[in-house]
């Protein structure tokens, strides 16, 4: 099996396993359990990993542009905290993601709170996320473009010829 078949086969898995669970959820009236939900986001990263692994695969357009983006917003959230008046007698701060998501949107905050501690447990949203999302906003966003920047790279292709005389 290719990487091309195998990543079509879990694109299927994925989209089949999220209309299962819309189907279910209109027929019954009931939200569905979450194992349809779990089986596609499963097949779904494994499509993604192997779409960014696979040197067939064309994700690296995609993978630079992500990059520039968030080099972009890495770039707009460093000058809003250099310029940023000074409060108390202090010198400008640093504002976290999670600041700026609960100043932006305080219901997606909590909302995503909730899911995630019902879904895996408070331990996971308490000190993991929130001390992940309590860094700084730019570094947070220069950290995921030299991650898409690295996965986006071009790539050599290696080619070896065998002469037999």
């Amino acid at each position: 099996m290719t990487s091309s078949q195998l990543l079509k086969t879990l694109a299927v898995l994925s989209i089949s396993c999220v209309a299962a669970a819309v189907w279910l959820w209109h027929a019954t009236g009931e939200p569905p359990n979450h194992w349809l939900f779990r089986i596609a986001g499963l097949a779904f990263f494994a499509a993604l990993i192997i779409a960014i692994v696979s040197p067939d695969t064309r994700p690296r357009i995609l993978m630079r542009f992500l990059a520039a983006l968030f080099a972009l917003f890495a770039l707009i959230s460093f000058a809003s905290d250099i310029s940023r008046p000074a409060v108390d007698g202090q010198g400008p701060g640093t504002m976290s993601l999670l600041q700026h998501l609960q100043s932006l949107a305080p219901t997606f905050v909590a909302a995503l709170q909730r899911t995630i501690e019902n879904a895996t447990g408070a331990f996971v949203w308490d000190p993991l996320l929130t001390s992940f999302l309590s860094l700084p906003a730019w570094l947070l966003f220069l950290l995921f473009a030299v991650g898409a920047g690295f996965l986006g790279r071009p790539r050599r292709r290696v080619r070896i010829f065998v002469n037999d005389y």
